[in-house]
Protein backbone atom coordinates (compact mmCIF):
# COMPACT_ATOMS: atom_id res chain seq x y z
CA UNK A 1 0.00 0.00 0.00
CA UNK A 2 3.20 2.37 0.90
CA UNK A 3 3.82 1.65 -2.38
CA UNK A 4 0.93 2.48 -4.28
CA UNK A 5 0.82 5.88 -2.56
CA UNK A 6 4.64 6.44 -2.97
CA UNK A 7 4.06 6.21 -6.61
CA UNK A 8 0.75 8.62 -6.89
CA UNK A 9 2.50 11.18 -4.70
CA UNK A 10 5.49 10.63 -7.12
CA UNK A 11 3.76 10.83 -10.66
CA UNK A 12 1.74 14.01 -8.82
CA UNK A 13 5.11 15.86 -8.66
CA UNK A 14 6.30 14.79 -11.88
CA UNK A 15 2.85 16.42 -13.40
CA UNK A 16 3.30 19.75 -11.69
CA UNK A 17 7.19 19.85 -12.18
CA UNK A 18 6.11 19.33 -15.57
CA UNK A 19 3.47 22.22 -15.72
CA UNK A 20 5.82 24.29 -14.17
CA UNK A 21 8.65 23.64 -16.92
CA UNK A 22 6.28 25.07 -19.62
CA UNK A 23 6.40 28.42 -21.28
CA UNK A 24 3.78 30.22 -22.72
CA UNK A 25 3.89 33.36 -25.72
CA UNK A 26 0.64 34.91 -26.23
CA UNK A 27 0.66 35.78 -30.04
CA UNK A 28 -1.09 38.91 -31.33
CA UNK A 29 -2.85 38.43 -34.79
CA UNK A 30 -5.64 40.43 -36.98
CA UNK A 31 -8.01 39.06 -38.86
CA UNK A 32 -9.08 36.34 -37.14
CA UNK A 33 -13.04 37.07 -37.44
CA UNK A 34 -14.39 33.35 -37.05
CA UNK A 35 -13.58 30.18 -34.89
CA UNK A 36 -12.83 28.30 -38.53
CA UNK A 37 -9.64 31.19 -38.40
CA UNK A 38 -8.58 30.18 -34.77
CA UNK A 39 -8.93 25.90 -35.82
CA UNK A 40 -6.87 26.92 -39.07
CA UNK A 41 -4.03 29.25 -36.94
CA UNK A 42 -4.25 26.56 -33.96
CA UNK A 43 -3.71 23.57 -36.76
CA UNK A 44 -0.85 25.33 -38.27
CA UNK A 45 1.28 25.91 -35.04
CA UNK A 46 0.63 22.56 -33.52
CA UNK A 47 2.69 21.43 -36.50
CA UNK A 48 5.79 23.49 -35.14
CA UNK A 49 8.11 21.67 -32.96
CA UNK A 50 8.05 21.78 -29.07
CA UNK A 51 4.44 22.71 -29.21
CA UNK A 52 2.37 21.33 -26.23
CA UNK A 53 -0.72 23.87 -25.84
CA UNK A 54 -2.80 25.71 -27.61
CA UNK A 55 -5.77 28.32 -26.71
CA UNK A 56 -7.03 30.95 -28.52
CA UNK A 57 -9.36 33.76 -27.93
CA UNK A 58 -11.33 35.58 -30.72
CA UNK A 59 -12.22 38.72 -28.81
CA UNK A 60 -8.45 39.56 -28.03
CA UNK A 61 -6.98 38.16 -31.12
CA UNK A 62 -4.82 36.46 -28.90
CA UNK A 63 -3.45 32.57 -29.55
CA UNK A 64 -1.58 31.10 -26.10
CA UNK A 65 1.13 28.50 -27.26
CA UNK A 66 2.80 26.56 -24.67
CA UNK A 67 6.31 24.33 -24.57
CA UNK A 68 9.49 23.59 -23.31
CA UNK A 69 11.77 26.33 -22.02
CA UNK A 70 13.31 25.43 -25.25
CA UNK A 71 10.58 26.38 -27.77
CA UNK A 72 11.90 29.78 -29.57
CA UNK A 73 9.42 31.64 -31.64
CA UNK A 74 11.09 33.32 -35.20
CA UNK A 75 9.44 36.28 -35.98
CA UNK A 76 9.49 36.31 -39.56
CA UNK A 77 8.29 32.69 -39.35
CA UNK A 78 5.76 33.71 -37.68
CA UNK A 79 4.83 36.36 -39.87
CA UNK A 80 4.90 33.79 -43.07
CA UNK A 81 2.64 31.76 -40.83
CA UNK A 82 -0.08 33.90 -40.40
CA UNK A 83 0.11 35.75 -43.84
CA UNK A 84 -0.16 32.32 -46.03
CA UNK A 85 -3.14 31.90 -44.06
CA UNK A 86 -4.71 35.42 -44.83
CA UNK A 87 -3.88 37.03 -41.17
CA UNK A 88 -1.25 39.63 -39.83
CA UNK A 89 1.17 38.65 -36.91
CA UNK A 90 1.49 41.78 -34.57
CA UNK A 91 3.39 40.39 -31.90
CA UNK A 92 4.44 38.22 -29.25
CA UNK A 93 4.58 38.14 -25.25
CA UNK A 94 6.46 35.51 -23.61
CA UNK A 95 5.36 34.56 -20.59
CA UNK A 96 7.24 32.33 -17.71
CA UNK A 97 4.35 29.92 -17.31
CA UNK A 98 1.74 28.22 -19.06
CA UNK A 99 -1.55 29.34 -17.48
CA UNK A 100 -3.28 26.69 -20.48
CA UNK A 101 -2.55 24.02 -17.38
CA UNK A 102 -4.32 23.63 -14.14
CA UNK A 103 -2.73 23.50 -10.83
CA UNK A 104 -2.59 19.72 -11.58
CA UNK A 105 -1.47 19.96 -14.50
CA UNK A 106 -4.46 19.07 -17.05
CA UNK A 107 -5.00 21.26 -19.75
CA UNK A 108 -7.59 23.67 -19.19
CA UNK A 109 -10.42 24.10 -21.48
CA UNK A 110 -10.96 27.21 -23.77
CA UNK A 111 -13.80 28.53 -21.42
CA UNK A 112 -11.62 27.93 -18.46
CA UNK A 113 -8.46 29.79 -19.97
CA UNK A 114 -10.60 32.56 -21.03
CA UNK A 115 -12.13 33.03 -17.83
CA UNK A 116 -8.89 32.69 -16.23
CA UNK A 117 -7.81 35.45 -18.16
CA UNK A 118 -10.80 37.76 -17.66
CA UNK A 119 -11.01 37.33 -14.53
CA UNK A 120 -7.57 38.86 -14.15
CA UNK A 121 -8.01 42.08 -15.96
CA UNK A 122 -11.39 42.93 -13.69
CA UNK A 123 -9.16 42.00 -11.08
CA UNK A 124 -6.69 44.93 -12.38
CA UNK A 125 -9.50 47.35 -13.36
CA UNK A 126 -11.55 47.26 -10.64
CA UNK A 127 -11.47 49.57 -8.05
CA UNK A 128 -13.72 50.23 -5.23
CA UNK A 129 -13.73 54.24 -4.74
Amino acid sequence: MKKIIFVALSFAFAVSAHASELIQYDLRVDGMTCPFCLATSEKALKKLPGVQHISSNLDTATISVCGPDSLEFDEAELSDLFETKGFTYRSLEKLKNCSLLSSDGEELSALETQEHAHKGEHDEDHNHE
